[in-house]
């Protein structure tokens, strides 16, 4: 909620949520009662990978219900001293620090800018006296990100302080548009989009940035209304008391989620505002995303396993549950290692996870598929840009190729090994990306070795599934590692820009538009109908018994 301000517009559906709710018990109950187990150590993987994808449908469920907008106070919003602070470590390019140095003085509200700058680099310092900017640097490196701001925030006076990332330009009207929501002496800090300039950059860059569609639409307008909006490290608006509060900011890999915990934890509220306010760079290579991904997993499991239990007392009921689920993302690299592992050892041993008919397995999923389906469209209506809706395949391509990062994340929280705090890399380049793609290239060989070898031994309706499921994941990660491959992506889009392959491009085009289109269409189509087969089933099901 928002406190004093008003809870805002909301649009909570429930008919579908519950028709969803009910699918999900309907497949379960089935599931369940037909007594699937076959090889009972693939069977409790492979179900541990079907739990743990339902519990994220309910998630986004639970967000998708509540999604709302805050309502700025009527009244005029009494006049803060704000700071606007910025980062630079070595490395970083000027072009784009002085890009977002100019756009921090071109705020309107009256404001003092900030550079924390870790190099204390002579051209910026000179930039910054040229720009009015309050150059700031210091001799003792501690905390990386958190400490470089908390050491400006020592002579920084305002009531409030904005921190921004070196790569997000903000627009002249950033803080009209988020001052107002402090008249709310209980809110701590003001969160808005984090959006993206170079999405088409490169194929990495588009998935990247199609991960984060969902997030900064539907699931952070749901969680502003449970009072759980995620702090980010760009974009976001602090009070200066509620820094205070809890000693500053937070430190760690993920000093943002930190952050926001320990200010949740102390009672202050959170507000989300869902407009695009600034401009940033999502990394546009494999080895940028990579590093990016492993410091994140490495830092929530971090925060979900020693930080988390210490506050758990002093949050919510909803804020308790968002911090025990939001980590858990990263489990993906996990469960898709289950994926992954379960076709190519059922094949190689010719034992299969699941003894029930294919046919009864997918009739009484396909009601559950749709509705999801379905309920994923409509959330597509608070999306931030129109572009912004389709299938989202490129991110969901590059979040598969991801697993082995996002277990590599786990695995170092598990052993205590030190990930360094390393500044996500702001240039791309064009070079092609092979050896990051080793263990993606390793397991699709595995992949097609068990396929062939399957094919020698067994070849029966079970093993032809399995080798369907191996064969769907290597195709996966062979596209996951194409998108890394920058020059030869080029070489193939310049040929496909060329006649006659165009005419078919624009064909694949306009099918794809099609399909996106259409796709509420086919989820209330796929729900209906396999809701009738199922009630068909149960009523023929009853008039033989009787």
């Amino acid at each position: 909620m928002f406190g004093e301000a008003g809870s805002g517009r909301r649009t909570p559906d429930a008919r579908a949520g519950g028709a969803g709710v009910f699918s999900l018990l309907y497949f379960l109950v089935w599931f369940i009662s037909s007594k699937p187990i076959g090889y009972a150590p693939l069977f409790w993987l492979l179900s541990v990978s079907l739990g743990f994808k339902l519990l994220r449908m309910l998630h986004e469920w639970y967000h998708y219900v509540s999604v709302s907008e805050p309502v700025a106070p009527a009244s005029p919003a009494p006049a803060y001293t704000v700071d606007v602070l910025t980062t630079f470590c070595p490395g970083e390019p000027y072009a784009m620090m002085d890009q977002t140095l100019r756009a921090m003085q071109a705020i309107t509200y009256p404001h003092t800018s900030y550079l924390c700058d870790e190099a204390d680099d002579p051209y910026l310092r000179q930039l910054c006296q040229q720009l009015g900017i309050v150059h700031v640097t210091r001799r003792h490196k501690v905390d990386a990100k958190a400490g470089n701001i908390n050491h400006a925030l020592q002579q920084a006076t305002g009531q409030l302080c904005v921190v921004l990332d070196p790569d997000h330009v903000p627009a002249p009207d950033f803080l009209d548009q988020v001052v107002p929501y402090f008249a709310c002496p209980t809110v701590g800090y003001v969160q808005v989009v984090q959006a993206y300039g170079n999405q088409d950059e490169s194929l990495v860059a588009r998935g990247a940035a199609e991960q984060t569609y969902h997030f900064y639409g539907p699931l952070m307008m749901g969680m502003h209304a449970y009072n759980t909006a995620q702090a980010i490290g760009a974009n976001c608006t602090f009070r200066r008391a509620a820094l205070d509060s809890i000693g500053g900011h937070a430190a760690g890999l993920t000093e943002d989620m930190h952050t926001a915990l320990r200010l949740h934890a102390q009672g202050w509220q959170s507000v989300y505002v869902p407009r695009i306010l600034s401009r940033g760079l999502v990394p546009s290579t494999l080895g940028a995303f990579y590093a990016q991904q492993l410091k994140w997993a490495r830092g929530a499991f971090e925060l979900l396993l020693t930080v988390y239990p210490r506050l758990f007392r002093r949050l919510s009921g909803r804020q308790k549950l968002h911090y025990a689920t939001l980590p858990l993302y990263f489990l993906s690299g996990l469960v898709t290692l289950i994926d992954i592992a379960v076709p190519i050892a059922s094949l190689f041993l010719s034992v299969y996870p699941w003894h029930i008919a294919l046919d009864a397995f997918f009739l009484h999923l396909a009601p559950l598929l749709g509705i999801g389906l379905l309920i994923r469209y409509k959330a597509q209506q608070w999306l931030r840009e129109p572009q912004e809706a389709g299938l989202h395949l490129a991110g969901g391509i590059l979040r598969v190729g991801t697993w082995w990062v996002y277990l590599l994340g786990f695995v170092y929280t598990l052993l205590r090994v030190r990930v360094p705090y390393i500044p996500t890399p702001k240039e791309g380049h064009g070079r092609n990306e092979l050896k990051i793609c080793l263990p993606n290239l390793l397991t699709i060989v595995l992949c097609a070795v068990a396929v062939k070898y399957a094919g020698r031994v067994d070849w029966s309706p079970y093993s032809r599934l399995m080798a369907f499921l191996a064969t769907t994941n290597a195709a996966i990660l062979f596209a996951a590692v194409g998108m890394g491959q920058h020059t030869w992506v080029r070489t193939l889009l310049h040929d496909f820009s060329t006649r006659p392959l165009s005419g078919l491009v624009a064909a694949g085009q306009k099918i794809v538009q099609t399909l996106t289109v259409r796709t509420q269409t086919m989820g209330i189509s796929l729900a209906a109908s396999s809701l009738l087969l199922v009630g068909a089933s149960m009523l023929l099901s009853t008039f033989r018994s009787s």
